[in-house]
């Protein structure tokens, strides 16, 4: 039977899955930034997966690739990699955002642009993936806050327009079919018809 937990960066995706997936079990992971490494992180995930004793499946893992080099298929590659080095058998599913949450919200331009109240309706970026989207979201939004904009941003928007223009979202998303997350139903929806 599907029991999932989710271990996440930090408090904006805490938040988010909460609304998304409500009643699920959701822990941050405390350890991530550019600057740790997939082996400390792993060890992190490692014994949060074992206090877990067992008890949900699969494991749903979400951070940032942040400002690392590595591609975001080569930080889950490693991760994936250190997490069965540790001895972690459970079923691991790891999501990156290509480079942090902001990236997702501004996927869906159009519901960024209606739902912040944009003002001045700036010139659509030409790729999401990999740019610095908190920091243009803060040029449109001066005020905005991860854990209240942020949040409620990526909540009103449609996920089916992320998933069309963000791969990050895409992998992560194509992962999570059998979770049961009433957000993301119109998107396997519309990939069956």
């Amino acid at each position: 039977m599907i029991n999932p937990a989710f271990l996440v960066d930090g408090f904006t995706e805490k938040l988010l899955i909460e609304k998304i997936c409500s009643g699920k079990k959701i822990n941050r992971i405390g350890c991530n930034g550019n600057a740790v490494t997939m082996s400390a992180m792993a060890k992190r995930i490692a014994s949060l997966i074992r206090l877990m004793n067992n008890r949900y499946y699969p494991i749903v893992i979400l951070i940032d690739r942040e400002t690392r080099v590595e591609t975001c298929d080569e930080i889950q590659a490693a991760l994936e990699k250190e997490l069965q080095e540790a001895g972690i058998k459970e079923d691991i599913r790891v999501g990156i955002c290509d480079r942090m949450i902001e990236n997702w919200i501004l996927a869906d331009w159009e519901s960024f642009i209606y739902n912040a109240k944009v003002e001045r309706v700036p010139k659509k970026p030409n790729g999401i993936e990999g740019a610095k989207g908190k920091s243009l979201i803060k040029s449109f939004l001066p005020a905005y806050q991860e854990t209240t904009n942020g949040v409620q941003l990526l909540y009103q928007a449609n996920p089916e327009s992320i998933y069309d223009n963000s791969r990050s979202f895409r992998c992560f998303v194509d992962k999570l079919k059998d979770i049961g997350c009433p957000w993301l139903n119109n998107i396997f929806v519309t990939a069956i018809q």
